[in-house]
């Protein structure tokens, strides 16, 4: 199984935050070396914008700091053009306007991925349309 995290989560198991378990840790180590951790390159995309509006600090250029996650293990989802179509007719379904969210929905629901995020809005989304699997990393 393959679990897509959003770039929330993505952020906390790099910081190694406390809002993250260690049950999901624990996880993410145990299927990390197998390709089994994965992020959408809508991620990178909203990783690099956040740190170009000194929103958060990479601690090195958004480049570096992406390759250093791919050398760890991470796998990143590239976006086609059915994510792309995709993410935007999620609209029709209630999801919100967020762009970069929509992909990275997209890209877990036509992947079959289970998608790992603490965003109240994909959640309440996820639970009424039942089109996706999610997981909770806070435990």
């Amino acid at each position: 199984m393959s679990i897509l995290l959003d770039t929330n989560v993505l952020l906390r198991l790099v910081a190694d935050s406390p809002g993250i378990s260690s049950s999901f840790k624990s996880e993410v180590e145990t299927v990390l070396p197998e390709g089994g951790v994965v992020v959408s390159a809508a991620t990178f995309m909203e990783t690099t914008r956040l740190h170009h509006h000194e929103r958060i600090d990479l601690g090195c250029h958004p480049s570096l700091w992406r390759r250093e996650r791919l050398q760890a293990g991470l796998r990143e989802v590239p976006i086609d053009g059915d994510v792309a179509v995709e993410s935007v007719l999620l609209m029709n379904s209630g999801f919100h306007r967020d762009p970069a969210d929509q992909l990275i929905v997209a890209t877990a629901m036509l992947a079959g991925m289970t998608l790992a995020t603490t965003d109240t809005q994909i959640i309440d989304w996820a639970h009424q349309t039942r089109l996706i699997s999610l997981v909770d990393p806070s435990g």
